[in-house]
């Protein structure tokens, strides 16, 4: 990991979401305006058409990705955008830049992960919409004084369920600690009703899950500090084994260790056409799952780690960055498009994306569905806990989803799997 890889977790911990945000979810109004025509960097257009290579995660939004090209292409004919919408995205992304293929335009986590790119990055700072953005997302992708990303969205991950398969299992509330939630579990299947159908194809439920064993000690900073620092083991988080309990939960009212040949768009076709209850995923899903069943009644509460409901809370935070490659042949048509992408945001990344915005002159709407409303008490209640897998050690979010893997799969118990998630993180900050 650089040096600026480095820096103090309780950057991550300090307060989540700014006043302006958490005005606009609270209020779930709806607002904005799109701007006008767009125009290129000076107002100028190419002298001649360009191509800009751009590599991005959330296959939930492919075909929404898709569309504002296909919408800032027309606009600019000069510039043709070659779109790659990828699951196993970081393996892609180090094998394209180590074939002489990196794209010109890609997303990043922020912290450790875009620590390991920063030598890679454009400096952003001096961009005109740098200072719209939510001053939440600042921290995690400033790194040597230059600011190196847009940031794309504010997401919170829990349970997503269907309310009117809850209600129709007698359950007239969502469970605050580790014990309801199983009660909730068992209320569900009493009544004919399949409770879970986790994706554990993917990694990245796995990782989320994990990263509450993490986000739940009391002073997740300092329990990293000492983590990378070697002076505390994995074993040591006060709630590590609740993690695993959580996982028996989804398999035991789930697919067992069939889990691990559900996709995610299985996961969410099922749970949109109401044939399973509760998923263990975030507010990203909601176009997804609208896109299949535009009625479908549903919500999300936090995932409970403990039997204390004070302590239950939900992840919040900035998923990820679009950022330039500064190696770029066409930087200056790069940071166009990243500016109208500010200047049309309401139109792509909140009324199209459903994302929760990142910058301070656009606006939650009702539209952003359920899953936004649910998840902004958590915020304005001081509920909301951070992501720590953006501060682990580069390429540990991929290593512990196979160990987990391995856990759902029968492979390993509880305590090999907590061994060897121990491994992977001694051999990453070694590096």
């Amino acid at each position: 990991m650089t040096s600026s890889g480095k820096k103090t977790f309780a950057k991550i911990a300090a307060p989540l979401i700014s006043a302006a945000l958490l005005a606009s979810i609270a209020a779930g109004c709806a607002g904005g305006t799109e701007s006008g025509a767009s125009k290129d960097a000076g107002g100028k257009a190419p002298a001649e058409k360009v191509t800009i290579k751009l590599l991005q995660n959330k296959i939930e939004i492919t075909d929404k990705v898709k569309a504002m090209v296909a919408d800032y292409t027309a606009q600019h004919p000069n510039v043709n955008i070659e779109v790659q919408i990828v699951k196993d995205y970081n393996t892609l992304l180090k094998t394209r830049f180590a074939a002489g293929d990196a794209p010109d335009i890609f997303t990043t986590a922020g912290y450790s992960a875009m620590a390991s790119w920063s030598e890679t990055l454009l400096d952003l700072s001096n961009e005109p919409w740098m200072q719209k953005v939510s001053p939440m997302t600042v921290e995690g992708m400033t790194f040597d004084g230059k600011k190196l990303g847009f940031p794309m969205a504010f997401e919170g991950f829990g349970i997503v369920y269907n309310k009117d398969l809850f209600a129709k299992a007698g359950i007239d509330k969502t469970p605050t600690t580790l014990s309801e939630l199983k009660l909730t579990a068992e209320k569900l299947k009493a009544a004919g009703i399949q409770p879970y159908k986790e994706a554990y194809q993917e990694t990245f439920p796995l990782y989320h899950l994990l990263n509450l064993g993490f986000a739940y000690e009391k002073d997740p900073a300092a329990s990293l500090a000492k983590l990378q620092k070697g002076e505390m083991k994995l074993k040591d988080l006060a709630n590590l084994n609740a993690v695993f309990d959580v996982l028996d939960i989804g398999m035991t009212y789930g697919k067992g260790q069939e889990s691990l040949g559900v996709s995610y768009d299985s996961q969410v076709s099922d749970f949109a056409n109401g044939k399973i209850a509760m998923i263990s995923n975030g507010v990203w899903t909601i176009d997804p799952i609208q896109k299949v069943n535009p009625n479908v009644n549903m919500g999300m509460f936090a995932l409970p780690l403990t039997d204390n409901a004070g302590e239950t809370k939900m992840p919040v935070s900035v998923p990820g960055y679009y950022v330039i490659n500064n190696k770029s042949k066409h930087i200056e048509e790069c940071k166009a498009f990243l500016s109208w992408l500010h200047d049309n945001g309401q139109k792509y990344l909140v009324d199209s994306f459903k994302f929760i915005p990142a910058f301070t002159d656009l606006t939650t709407t009702k539209e952003l569905g359920p899953l936004a409303v649910d998840m902004a008490p958590y915020v304005t209640n001081g509920k909301a806990i951070p992501w720590t897998q953006n501060a682990w050690p580069v390429g540990y979010k991929e290593d512990s989803p196979k160990r987990l893997q391995a856990y759902i799969g029968g492979q390993t118990n509880r305590e090999q799997t907590i061994a060897e998630l121990q491994k992977d993180w001694d051999n990453r900050i070694k590096k």
